[in-house]
């Protein structure tokens, strides 16, 4: 069985959705490096883990030999400071899950576990330079939701857009199915 990361999944779904023929295990553009943001990603859930302060994240941009890696990963903290500023956070493990589609299972692993302002929120970052549009907002929503909704009642489900310091949530499932109907609607 083929194990394919959610990213990887909704970029399927949305390239499949569009009428192009999607492959869930093609190379998308721009990710010949899978991992291209491993080391941020690991920073900022080490820092909450951790209850370190947001300043340790500046040495990931430090330790980058990279000039474009350095500006994009200072970008993205940038951002994400400005979502720390949205109210007092503190570390939870995030559940996972896996969800089998024919051949393949695809990995519902949300990176975040933080209770904002006392209440949980179960939180997948998107770090990509491309803007996070609205259909794929709905598609990883509505994934984690549907996954992990019935394991984590009462939590709240977001995909956060780094780079801006946006947190897109959803939390109840009329809310899900709300979101799912206006996207169908929109094509």
């Amino acid at each position: 069985m083929d194990r394919i990361s959610l990213t990887g999944f909704v970029d399927f779904v949305l390239e499949a959705g569009a009428g192009g023929v999607a492959d869930p295990l093609k190379e998308r553009k721009g990710d010949s490096s899978p991992d291209y943001y491993h080391p941020l990603r690991d920073a900022i859930v080490a820092m909450h883990r951790e209850d370190q302060l947001p300043v340790t994240l500046d040495a990931v941009v430090a330790r980058e030999t990279s000039e474009k890696k350095r500006r994009v990963f200072a970008r993205a903290i940038e951002g994400y400071r400005r979502f720390l500023e949205t109210g007092t956070m503190k570390w939870f493990d995030p559940p996972r899950s896996r969800y089998r589609m024919g051949a393949h299972e695809v990995d519902v692993n949300p990176e975040l576990g933080l209770a904002i302002d006392e209440t949980p929120h179960v939180i997948k970052m998107y770090f990509r330079g491309e803007p996070l549009t609205p259909r794929r907002t709905s598609v990883m929503l509505s994934l984690l939701a549907g996954r992990l909704g019935r394991i984590c009642p009462g939590h709240v489900f977001g995909v956060l857009d780094v780079r801006h310091g946006k947190l897109h949530a959803v939390s109840t499932p009329e809310e899900r199915f709300g979101m799912l109907r206006a996207s169908n609607e929109g094509r």
